[in-house]
């Protein structure tokens, strides 16, 4: 079976933790170059885990004629620069979420793909997890009657002042950070889009970004909210509540790669725990998005959705600024 060689820009932290190990074992792709702004630290990433390739700038990597897609995980202000220039070389692209720091941006990227023709893919790993497809199905089969709201809880505690995500010019905070995986799993279960929304920001007072935020989204018979916050205990939970029963995610997004993940379920009928066998989500992410590429198929996430997620967080933020109902 042909291995899809995946370029790499960048040696971050999140793709040392989450990354490089379920990438290296996948079915169908493979890390096989990475570039740094630090020589250093490609060249050590490289010999750690095996990557055969090590190039001296994200340009090099893109004129490889042996790399055949890339995977972008840098800060969010560098996205766009760096997708238009890979889709320009040819090279598909998986790119982190959120696609773009606003909806302008993530337009001109996803007109560049247009162009050239080349796929784009914005990173949402949890919806390849087999627990989310799971969830999916019950909601779609109405196995809880009529979605009435979800509410989301995403928080972790980083008062770093170096860190990428306390940077606002980096498109740092909570919102952009973990609230747009919010914004993305209440679209993903009402499988459209919220008619308007409102938000409230508490400011860092050192970073300018925002440390706490909460939102209600009006998806026009139903409703979801969330809060998410840098600088609160770590915690994540998804409750999705119907006419006739519902479904609590304890670990919806960062699901653990070396444990049976569970949701619970209550009905009429009684309560119930279902168990998924351990999985890796950026696996299953990375095998879809290469045979996607292998195949010359649509990727499995289509722009429109990373457009119509980018547009709901450009409302929450004009919502914050403006306190008043934002219509999308």
């Amino acid at each position: 079976m042909k291995k899809l060689n995946i370029g790499i820009l960048g040696v971050s932290n999140h793709f040392i933790k989450r990354i490089v190990l379920p990438l290296s074992t996948a079915q169908n792709c493979r890390p096989y170059a990475i570039a740094s702004r630090n020589e250093d630290s490609a060249r050590k990433a490289a010999e750690e885990f095996n990557i055969p390739v090590v190039h001296t700038n994200y340009q090099e990597l893109l004129n490889d004629k042996l790399v055949d897609a890339v995977y972008i995980p840098l800060p969010n202000h560098m996205h766009a620069e760096w997708v238009i220039k890979a889709l320009s070389a040819g090279k598909p692209v998986l790119c982190e979420k959120p696609l773009a720091l606003n909806f302008a941006e993530a337009q001109t990227m996803v007109q560049a793909s247009e162009k050239t023709g080349v796929p784009l893919m914005e990173a949402f790993m949890y919806r390849f997890h087999p627990l989310w497809i799971h969830v999916k199905n019950l909601v779609r089969t109405n196995q809880l009657g009529q979605i009435n709201y979800i509410h989301t809880s995403f928080s972790y505690n980083n008062a770093s002042p170096s860190n990428i995500r306390n940077i606002a010019a980096y498109g740092g905070g909570a919102l952009m950070d973990i609230g747009c995986y919010a914004v993305s799993v209440h679209r993903f279960i009402f499988n459209k889009e919220p008619i308007r929304v409102i938000s409230q920001m508490t400011l860092h007072p050192d970073f300018a970004t925002d440390m706490h935020t909460s939102g209600l989204l009006d998806f026009g018979e139903a409703r979801a909210s969330f809060h998410v916050s840098t600088l609160s205990e770590p915690f994540q939970k998804v409750d999705i509540v119907g006419s006739a029963g519902s479904i609590t995610i304890h670990i919806p997004f960062n699901t653990y790669v070396d444990t049976p993940s569970s949701i619970t379920i209550n009905t009429g009928q009684g309560s119930r725990e279902v168990v998924f066998p351990i999985s890796d989500a950026y696996q299953l992410m990375f095998e879809a998005f290469a045979e996607s590429v292998l195949q010359q198929k649509p990727v499995p996430t289509p722009l429109s959705d990373a457009l119509n997620n980018m547009k709901v967080i450009d409302a929450m933020r004009l919502s914050a600024d403006t306190n008043n109902w934002v219509m999308v």
